[in-house]
């Protein structure tokens, strides 16, 4: 009885992604599972290119199926070739990357939530510092207004403490412009990675 090898000979920009997305597979921690061109499972470090696109499981080192990628279809694998395959790529990174960070969408959610607050105690910081910086500040123009006041030449101690205030200030606020725009970015961020996280975990089997 003769056996047929079946070849997967992907071309074009679809041969790209697949062997991008391979190369990130090598990478993983994980095993994978796949079944080669004769039918039979192999279990691997790495998902060759040719078989990427037919499907795979994501395993633990005990055997426990930690996600099922589905085979892709040729109307998928054609639409997959107009996405540029270094995103996808970054993308299989990023799902490998909350697979292994957290096993639970509160655990996700929780992260989320202690970056915030560390950004916003960042920021109560940064905005008590000006107030504080303010009322440095009038307390020094008042005192040069005095001598000028009083035809008294402006201490140059006064002048460079002046300098500093308006400086510093300056300062704190291009930090706090930084901050909040941080602040935002992350909120985007978790609510971005609870979304795909969910769709992650609903491709893992029960049990």
């Amino acid at each position: 009885m003769t056996n047929t090898r079946t070849t997967y000979k992907p071309t074009g920009a679809v041969a790209v992604l697949l062997l991008c997305l391979a190369a990130m597979v090598t990478e993983a921690g994980d095993l994978y599972r796949y079944r080669n061109s004769e039918g039979n499972l192999v279990i691997d470090h790495q998902v060759p290119p040719e078989y990427v696109a037919k499907g795979y499981e994501i395993i633990t080192s005990s055997g426990r199926v930690e996600e099922v990628v589905p085979p892709q279809s040729e109307s998928a694998a054609d639409a997959a070739g107009q996405v540029p395959a270094e995103t996808l790529a970054e993308q299989l990174e990023e799902d490998q990357m909350l697979l292994r960070s957290y096993s639970t969408l509160d655990e996700l959610k929780a992260a989320g939530e202690r970056r915030l607050e560390q950004l916003d105690r960042e920021i109560e910081i940064i905005e008590s510092n000006m107030a504080k910086n303010r009322q440095q500040l009038q307390q020094y123009r008042e005192r040069a207004a005095l001598h000028q006041f009083n035809g008294e030449k402006v201490p140059d101690t006064l002048l460079k403490a002046l300098d500093e205030v308006v400086l510093a200030q300056r300062d704190a606020e291009q930090m706090l412009s930084l901050r909040r725009a941080e602040y935002h970015d992350m909120e985007q961020r978790y609510q971005r990675y609870g979304e795909r996280f969910r769709e992650l975990t609903a491709r893992r089997p029960n049990g």
